[in-house]
């Protein structure tokens, strides 16, 4: 009976060693970490450009041209030369409100006034811009408009990227271009602007 508990308490014996060397093989701890591998380069981000297409080939009764493709400089807008693709938005029928409207395509330069080429003047009407400050711009016409029935319609350059437009009274707007968030930025090319005033 003696021997018969000896044998048990070796083999128990030996079972707890085993199992102690099995785990003291398998530290918990992590070993080094390897060499970092090298760094992905970042995808291009994709963009669209809204400009307004006055009424043409493209759209008879006017619309929107929007412009799709890659940032390829990376510098948070697509410019002219990144767009791949262009899709038109058109007015479908004939305005059921009749209009006359001023539509002009604007461009600035350094400290300089902005300048206008009138596309259509139903409205005969003319804007003199005085450069306010750095991206800011005040137009003022030479005739009242009716506030109640005035909507302004303009696009973003692609040097640029928003622009805010406002009617301050009946013969004064007022433009801000932005290059980035309260970053107000001069400089732009062919800004297209138009009143439409309804009867």
């Amino acid at each position: 009976m003696q021997a018969l508990k000896t044998i048990k308490s070796t083999s128990l014996l030996a079972l707890f060693i085993t199992i102690g060397l099995f785990f003291s093989r398998c530290s918990p701890e992590d070993g080094e970490d390897g060499t970092n591998g090298t760094n992905g380069v970042n995808g291009l981000n994709s963009a669209l450009q809204v400009v307004v297409e006055q009424p043409g080939t493209n759209c008879p009764n006017g619309g929107y041209k929007i412009g799709s493709g890659l940032d390829l400089n990376r510098n948070g807008q697509l410019d002219n030369e990144e767009i791949t693709q262009e899709e038109f938005i058109c007015n479908l029928v004939e305005p059921d409100f009749p209009f006359t409207n001023y539509v002009a395509l604007i461009s600035q330069s350094n400290a300089e006034n902005p300048t206008s080429s009138i596309v259509i003047n139903t409205l005969e009407l003319n804007i003199s811009w005085v450069r306010q400050s750095a991206g800011i711009y005040i137009g003022t016409l030479d005739k009242t408009i009716d506030l109640s029935k005035t909507v302004i319609f303009y696009s973003t350059p692609s040097s640029h990227t928003n622009v805010r437009g406002e009617v301050l009274s009946e013969n004064s707007i007022r433009l801000e271009l932005q290059n980035g968030i309260n970053f107000f930025q001069d400089n732009f090319d062919n800004l297209s602007f138009e009143i439409r005033e309804y009867e």
